[in-house]
């Protein structure tokens, strides 16, 4: 589904508007229908159900102007409203100035309120409410919320009843999806045309809620020559790399993976990889670690093979390794490399050696993005088909800039580092983001905060090494991994609750995800 910035809904309106002549007062005709449908089947249903008491706060812009459209439709389907105005009533304009004016003919009753105090008395009301609708601000404002507007917002965040926003949260930034001081925080919120970047990327998609997409009668012809390059991603990458298989197909038709992982005390990185790699589909696996931790492989995992490489005097990858990994590159399908690796130097700089190897596809993660020391741009040159996965502090490190600057634009950090890398970048986390170095981006909509445990991504590595194995393209293979770790990691968490969910249990629901996808499908 493809996402939009504020500024490409300005456009969109835009081009509905003066090109195709759609009046305006339609469009917010549409949307403020689209917030009545979703408010009655909030509400609930059946015998003694009298109407319902419902709130519409409304600040000075067209967000108002569609909560004003809601309230007189609401109204006349028997409903007890009262709207609630944020700025006195001579300050509203156009489209928003022409609805409260449609009220004030209807007589419907609006409150006028001046100051903070004054929203402050006004509490027991929307206390009193069933839903409020939240019409303060849509993805126009570009300014932190105080005074009036701040206490409005904290006033609706009191009540008890279901809140509901108009087009996005009061408060939160239509492109980064962060608060702007203050914000709503919804239980739905209606959507106009096109999902906003700000509702799928965190904490935006906190506050929204459940987000639903409205049809406001924007045609398909006002997006001619507008690019989106944001979608969220859906479950047809999984689809197309997982197609039914050959009857004649044998293991070696599915590829074989090298996974270049382990040191001294975390071998268990490599062994979620390798693990992860065949629940995956790779028909083969290969464990390159070093020749003390091979033991403790081939005893735990008889499914995997192993490939001892010399090792440094603290137990780690030594450089006296690069021959046999040559060997071994020249023999498999893909490498994934860097769980459990380290930063020891010598291992760094074995990292960096077999990074700069081409021809074939590899996946890189933790420490192989370590070791990179902030050079993104060293991989540019390679040829074969690459996959990067930090999460949001080896982003940082990669791009010279601190964790909190990633979190903050998470989508233009992922877009550097792959515009920088030239390789498929994935930035783990909430709201996974995938981007290209073409400048395309992806946002996950699949998992969930228990998958904020050790090994996780190790496993996602695992998943993405085994694609790239099985010949899939860099893209494809990010895609379709990141969507089924994240539906994987939604059926542990319904298993075992979120707090108890650990990597393996990701692992190990992977074919289940998978069968509840293709099942979704074709429904059997």
């Amino acid at each position: 589904m493809r996402l939009v910035t504020p500024s490409q809904m300005r456009e969109l309106d835009s081009r509905a508007i003066q090109e195709i002549g759609i009046p305006s007062m339609v469009l917010m005709e549409n949307a403020g229908l689209s917030l009545v449908d979703e408010v009655e089947r909030r509400l609930p249903q059946g015998a003694g159900q009298g109407p319902a008491k419902i709130s519409v706060v409304c600040g000075p812009g067209n967000n108002g102007g569609d909560g004003m459209v809601a309230a007189r439709h609401l109204a006349d389907r028997g409903h007890e409203v009262m709207v609630f105005l944020t700025a006195r009533k001579g300050s509203f304009r156009g489209d928003a100035r022409s609805q409260l004016r449609i009220l004030g003919n209807l007589g419907l009753p609006v409150k006028v309120v001046h100051f903070p105090a004054d929203m402050e008395m006004e509490r027991k009301r929307l206390g009193d409410s069933d839903i409020v609708i939240d019409a303060l601000f849509g993805t126009g404002l570009h300014r932190d919320i105080d005074g009036l507007s701040a206490e409005s917002v904290r006033a609706i965040n009191a009540c008890p009843g279901i809140v509901v926003s108009a087009d996005i949260p009061s408060g939160i930034n239509g492109h980064t999806g962060l608060p702007m001081g203050e914000a709503v925080m919804a239980d739905v919120t209606v959507t106009f045309g096109y999902p906003k970047l700000g509702l799928v990327l965190y904490p935006g998609a906190h506050f929204a809620g459940e987000v639903v997409v409205a049809d406001i009668g924007i045609p398909a012809a006002a997006e001619n020559g507008t690019e989106f390059p944001g979608e969220i991603m859906g479950p047809e990458p999984v689809i197309s790399a997982f197609s039914p298989r050959w009857e004649d197909s044998h293991k070696g038709t599915f590829g074989h993976l090298l996974v270049c992982s382990g040191s001294m005390g975390k071998t268990g990185a490599g062994i979620l990889a390798a693990r992860a790699a065949l629940a995956s589909g790779a028909g083969l696996v290969t464990l390159a670690l070093p020749v003390s931790a091979v033991w403790a492989v081939d005893a735990a995992v008889p499914e995997i093979m192993t490939a001892p490489i010399p090792e440094t005097s603290d137990g780690t990858l030594s450089a006296n390794g690069k021959i046999a990994l040559k060997q071994l590159v020249g023999e498999r399908s893909a490498m994934a490399i860097g769980p459990g690796l380290t930063v020891q130097n010598e291992t760094a700089e074995l990292v960096r050696e077999v990074l700069s190897w081409e021809g074939f596809p590899v996946v890189a993660d933790a420490d192989a993005l370590n070791a990179l020391n902030g050079n993104p741009e060293s991989l540019r040159k390679r040829k074969g088909k690459t996959v990067l996965t930090p999460h949001p502090g080896e982003m940082a490190r990669l791009l010279d800039m601190s964790s909190s600057m990633v979190q903050e634009d998470r989508v233009g950090a992922a877009l550097s580092c792959a515009g920088r890398s030239g390789c498929v970048v994935v930035l783990k986390g909430a709201g996974t983001v995938v981007a290209t170095p073409d400048g395309r981006f992806f946002i996950n909509p699949t998992g969930n905060p228990g998958m904020a445990t050790a090994g996780a991504g190790d496993v996602l590595t695992g998943m993405i090494g085994a694609l790239l194995a099985r010949g899939e393209d860099a893209l494809t293979s990010a895609l379709a991994s990141v969507y089924l770790h994240g539906v994987a990691g939604d059926l542990a968490a319904e298993a075992l609750t979120q707090h108890s969910l650990t990597a393996v249990s990701i692992l190990d629901n992977i074919g289940c995800a998978l069968k509840k996808i293709l099942f979704d499908l074709h429904g059997a």
